[in-house]
């Protein structure tokens, strides 16, 4: 597919199918030699992961370079995110021993460094994702000695998030993982719930897409 084709496929496909609005929340698109660069800022985590999904699944393209940031739930200057960035990983007791080298410019969140497995790196990244300002987060930690990634590590990070998670009812939530796609299932008792879950499950490094089957029941 040629690369004006391609970029006219992904915007009809991200407004019939995420129904992401243009004009609210425009996506802008452009070829980087083969790849394709896609920019913007979108509303949740989600709408940015199913976004590259979509320009992930054009073919005749080397691949998709990520720009998109997620609108903050509040503005924060970077020494702020920072700050509140710090202070979550002293009060988790799995990371206050671990030296993680926090770095923030213009709401993107890098995080680099060594932690001793791969729940500790997926750990540190949400709580990342979590403070309001964070807008994108580049998970760059290391994980020594290596481990070997699996479904199940998913599926306990991933309800490892929502027992942390205050919005989160996760009794009622069954979390299972198969290729990397993480499925939810049950029942929450509002649509900010549903959401919040969906969200979680996003922020969780190495999730490679989420079906929300979660049924609101007030």
């Amino acid at each position: 597919m040629q690369g004006n084709e391609a970029l006219k496929t992904i915007k009809a496909s991200l407004e019939k199918e995420l129904h992401i609005d243009p004009i609210k929340n425009p996506i802008h698109l452009k070829m980087e030699g083969d790849a394709i660069l896609m920019g913007g800022v979108v509303d949740r985590i989600s709408h940015k992961k199913k976004a590259l999904l979509v320009a992930m699944g054009i073919s005749g393209t080397s691949g998709v370079i990520d720009r998109l940031l997620v609108m903050p739930a509040k503005e924060m200057g970077d020494k702020e995110i920072k700050n509140h960035i710090c202070d979550a990983f002293l009060e988790e007791p799995t990371l206050r021993d671990i030296t993680i080298e926090v770095d923030v410019n213009d709401g993107i969140v890098d995080l680099e460094g060594t932690v001793p497995s791969l729940s500790h790196k997926r750990l540190a990244g949400v709580l990342a994702w979590w403070v309001p300002g964070s807008q994108d987060v580049i998970n760059s930690l290391e994980v020594k000695p290596p481990e070997e990634d699996s479904d199940e590590e998913i599926t306990e990070a991933v309800v490892l998030v929502f027992e942390k998670d205050k919005l989160v009812n996760h009794s009622n939530i069954k979390v299972t993982t198969r290729n990397y796609v993480v499925t939810l299932n049950g029942v929450v008792k509002s649509e900010i719930a549903k959401e919040a879950a969906e969200d979680d499950a996003w922020y969780v490094w190495g999730v490679n897409d989420v079906k929300n089957r979660l049924e609101v029941v007030k």
